[in-house]
């Protein structure tokens, strides 16, 4: 097993499945509990959001992937930030 080739590359790409992969695949039940509780949190995280296609000028989405992993998150947080900006302006107005 200490030869075993890691199943991602330098990139974090996953390479080829085999059905040696397969075989030693386990159940999700049969997974430690603290495991379950963190797939099952980051399942329940993905549910709640939603997918949406919204075209962003290619230089806006190079800059945040050049910040490299979680680029996503952060996008996602410039929006909340935006929008928490907006609801003061709207008291402010009111």
């Amino acid at each position: 097993m200490a030869n075993r080739k890691p199943w991602t590359d330098d990139e974090g790409e996953v390479r080829e499945l085999t059905d040696e992969f397969f075989a030693e695949a386990k159940k999700f039940s049969e997974l430690p509990a603290e495991h379950q509780r963190i797939l099952r949190g980051i399942m329940e995280e993905n549910a709640a959001k939603k997918k949406v296609p919204v075209p962003l000028p290619k230089d806006i989405v190079e800059k945040m992937q050049s910040t490299g992993e979680g680029w996503e998150l952060r996008v996602e947080e410039a929006v909340r930030q935006w929008l928490a900006r907006q609801g003061k302006r709207r008291k402010v107005a009111s």
